[in-house]
């Protein structure tokens, strides 16, 4: 009984999403799901400027750094940073985040070095946050033992450098933009994850779903340049 329900419960959203997608008015609600670090440093602003643009459409922002279920409904969009966006998603990668090495304003050496990394603490992300390549990054090149504070979130990476935590890598577009960091070391090419708008394909001509996904892009790419460090003049670049 419980297998059939599940059936039949995934019926019904099945269907429910399929009429939605052939909903042509850009108007209603727009559920869309991003974390928090993304929301508080890079899209609240997109966010706002949306609804002014669009008034009709109601946008219900879902918080959570782990995925939800599009397929199901959980969202509608979702904008995340991801190495590899799940096959059964469309949509678009808007950038690339790059990251680099900061420390706080005081506290910041000159002509630092990845050989350098051994001789500093460390603020670092928990296993399994923020993609596994900066946690491999500091593990090879600082090692354990410098890794002395460490969050399970992006946010608040940057606030704990700041108060003398340690040096740490963060998003370009976090670290550039927060009183009292300094960067150190220009981005490391290795480190970079994609930020990607998806959604699942029955909704992708709904008109408020296609709207929103339009208008995301075209205000996250006027934002690549930060997002990507590409303001860094390539002869300074690591």
């Amino acid at each position: 009984m419980v297998d059939l329900a599940n059936h039949i419960a995934d019926e019904i959203v099945d269907l429910e999403r399929k009429i939605t997608g052939q909903d042509l008015r850009p108007s209603g609600d727009l559920r869309v799901t991003t974390n928090d670090t993304l929301l508080v440093h890079l899209l609240s602003e997109v966010f706002v400027g949306f609804r002014r643009a669009f008034p009709e459409i109601n946008l219900d922002i879902v918080v959570g750094n782990e995925p939800l279920n599009l397929s199901r409904r959980d969202a509608d969009i979702a904008v995340r940073a991801t190495e590899r966006p799940p096959e059964s998603l469309i949509g678009r990668r808007l950038a690339g985040i790059r990251w680099a090495i900061f420390a706080a304003s005081g506290d910041a050496p000159k002509n630092f070095t990845a050989a350098d990394a051994r001789r500093y603490d460390w603020v670092g992300l928990s296993d399994g946050i923020g993609g596994p390549r900066p946690t491999k990054w500091l593990l090879d090149h600082a090692g354990p033992d410098r890794i002395v504070y460490r969050l399970n979130t992006v946010l608040g990476l940057a606030e704990a450098v700041v108060a003398g935590g340690g040096m740490a890598l963060i998003p370009c577009f976090i670290g550039d933009a927060t009183p009292g960091l300094t960067r150190v070391a220009f981005p490391e090419p290795e480190i970079e994850a994609g930020l990607w708008l998806l959604t699942h394909p029955d909704l992708k001509n709904t008109a408020r779903v296609r709207a929103f996904m339009d208008y995301t892009a075209a205000e996250v790419g006027k934002r690549r340049t930060i997002i990507e460090c590409t303001d860094v003049p390539a002869a300074k670049r690591s």
